[in-house]
């Protein structure tokens, strides 16, 4: 499998979908907004720091229920968009803009529950044996290593009820290690591929921010609104791309052995 090619065609299918430019449209809106809200909550943080004072807390809470709004939607288009990328129609790759995507992840939010909860009960056992002084801490770091390691071959626990959106059999906490398995080297060869793909992606940010400062732009806020934008939008298409890349990789390695 190369995974060159994979992210190659990644890109062509969010690119090359019907209706595309709407479609982008409306995402550069949403990650845009969480990207002004997460610059505004930092200048705050800032703000407060400096002056020691408690600001207006509305606008935070304001901020804060907007981010976890969109989050949660943009949890739930990730989900719709590796479903549709089970299949080999280009020209509807990216799902609609409407509700959906709330639906798709309230309903694949007990499988993230109960996952998260596995992570956690292994991190607490972790920090349990490292509180031991004696040779338990030896498990403990040992013990958090692998759940770090382990974490990351979580994503096709998503990837697979991403396929029907069907939770059965996905709560089986040794499914992670089958697919550690089935796909190491070409996982790890994606994850080496895309930190370069997903710094080029954040450098229109950095250039975007450095024009406005060359052009006697003074107020940094403004520069970092423009390039946290931007950056948000692009690190999002990054990310669908990733998603889209574990689908082909979860198609031909896992499925087959499964």
């Amino acid at each position: 499998m190369n995974v060159i090619d994979l992210m190659v065609d990644g890109f062509k299918r969010v690119y090359s979908d019907a209706n595309a430019i709407t479609k982008h449209i409306w995402l550069f809106v949403i990650t845009g907004i969480v990207s002004v809200m997460s610059v505004y909550v930092q200048n705050a943080a800032e703000a407060m720091e400096k002056t020691k004072e408690l600001g207006s807390l509305n606008g935070l809470l304001i901020c804060l229920l907007l981010t976890i709004v969109i989050g949660i939607y943009m949890g739930g288009y990730n989900l719709l968009f590796s479903h549709n990328s089970f299949n080999n129609e280009k020209e509807h790759s990216l799902p609609e803009i409407n509700i959906k995507p709330f639906k798709v992840f309230w309903d694949a939010l007990p499988l993230m529950i109960v996952w998260t909860l596995y992570v956690f009960a292994a991190i607490g056992l972790a920090f349990a044996f490292l509180a031991s002084h004696s040779f338990l801490i030896i498990f403990g770091i040992f013990l958090i290593l692998a759940v770090l390691f382990i974490c990351a071959f979580i994503q096709f626990i998503y990837t697979s009820y991403s396929k029907n959106f069907n939770k059965t059999g996905l709560y089986n906490i040794s499914l992670p290690f089958k697919y550690i398995k089935f796909t190491f080297s070409d996982f790890v060869l994606l994850g080496l591929l895309f930190i370069p793909v997903y710094s080029v992606a954040m450098t229109p940010s950095f250039i975007v921010g450095l024009i406005m400062g060359l052009s006697g732009v003074k107020d940094v806020s403004v520069a970092m609104y423009a390039g946290g934008i931007l950056g948000g939008y692009l690190s999002f298409v990054v990310q669908l791309v990733w998603y889209y890349c574990l689908v082909q990789i979860y198609k031909e390695k896992i499925e087959p052995n499964m």
